[in-house]
């Protein structure tokens, strides 16, 4: 199935549903309800810069729209039944705490709804153990994922195609994200308000929340959750190091011999499988990171260029522009007005 080609930015999001089970994780739904309600309405306030005046619907939908009991017994209260929605923006999928196979079996018709409502265009992102029910729609066959880690095994099982990462707290891949549990659910639904309204409605809401805008995983590896599934083992293991390694100094012809090959068919094989030398894949990670640290930090531009690996700043700040169209001071200029 095509994935929606919008990006992030470039689309209105209208409508949030949130998917509510018996034995969902309460706080995922609450919070996440919170948190979209309020960026919304700093869109609708202009605040942020991206889809100022968008009125953004948020609701919970149960399989029946009958309240729903959560795990720790509080009864939650739905907006709509699932099969009543027939189009929507963005899906938050919450965890349940208790068996997974009773509850893939009874939510079938939830399985083939995610999958009508992706080919639409819709969003989807799912908390802790809501990657299940995800997984089964297929959507998620060659794509990364992540989940909570008491679930590896069963998982890993069931889904041998899913590229399951699970030491990262949060994975992205064609509109479809995951994250591993509460905590990094909460990172996720940060992440797609910035990414949906931008970093000034983000900042907005952690502050109103109270909550630390700084991310246990740094943003460039979800930027390249969608050049890893080509299926090469080899090289998807060449761009982990890579992206792991990426300020230090090494020849290309250790990270072949890292991942078993010579350098003739490694070089060969890595353009065929991300569409870039090696030498590229790198310039685009320590960009990305660059990226993030004029956003995020205070570092100067010499120090950025030392930490992501490049000694000669003039010829990093060449490279910066070539590749985003501005010098590293305007992107952080143009960043830190929310732009």
């Amino acid at each position: 199935m095509k994935p929606p080609s919008a990006k992030l930015q470039d689309r209105e999001i209208r409508k949030v549903t949130i998917l509510a089970f018996e034995q969902t994780l309460e706080l995922s739904v609450a919070l996440s309800r919170d948190l979209f309600v309020a960026a919304g309405i700093g869109a609708r306030q202009g605040t942020e810069g991206h889809g100022g005046g968008a009125q953004t619907l948020v609701e919970v939908a149960t399989l029946d729209g009958a309240p729903v009991r959560s795990f720790s017994g509080a009864m939650l209260q739905a907006d709509r039944a699932i099969a009543e929605i027939a189009d929507t923006d963005l899906i938050i999928v919450s965890g349940i705490w208790g068996e997974v196979e009773p509850f893939l079996e009874r939510h079938r018709d939830v399985v083939g709804w995610l999958e009508r409502q992706y080919g639409r265009g819709a969003l989807i992102g799912c908390l802790s153990t809501g990657t299940f029910l995800l997984a089964e729609t297929g959507l998620l066959e060659g794509r990364p994922a992540t989940i909570y880690w008491r679930m590896v095994e069963p998982f890993r099982t069931r889904y041998p195609g899913v590229i399951l990462q699970p030491e990262r707290p949060i994975t992205a891949a064609d509109n479809l994200y995951c994250s591993a549990g509460v905590s990094s659910g909460i990172e996720l639904t940060i992440y797609l308000i910035e990414r949906i309204w931008g970093i000034a409605a983000a900042q907005k809401v952690s502050r109103n929340f109270l909550m630390d805008l700084h991310r246990r995983q740094p943003d460039f590896q979800l930027a390249f959750d969608d050049r890893k599934r080509h299926g090469d083992g080899q090289i998807l293991a060449a761009q982990q190091w890579l992206e792991m390694n990426f300020s230090a100094d090494f020849l290309l012809e250790e990270v072949a011999d890292r991942v078993g090959l010579g350098l003739r068919s490694f070089m060969r094989r890595f353009k065929s499988a991300t569409g870039d030398t090696p030498i590229g894949y790198l310039q685009r990670v320590r960009l990305e990171v660059a990226k993030e640290m004029l956003r995020d930090s205070s570092f100067s531009i010499d120090e950025i260029s030392h930490r992501i690996g490049y000694q000669d700043v003039s010829f990093f700040s060449r490279l910066f522009k070539r590749a985003t169209g501005q010098a590293p001071g305007e992107y952080r200029r143009g960043q830190q007005r929310g732009g």
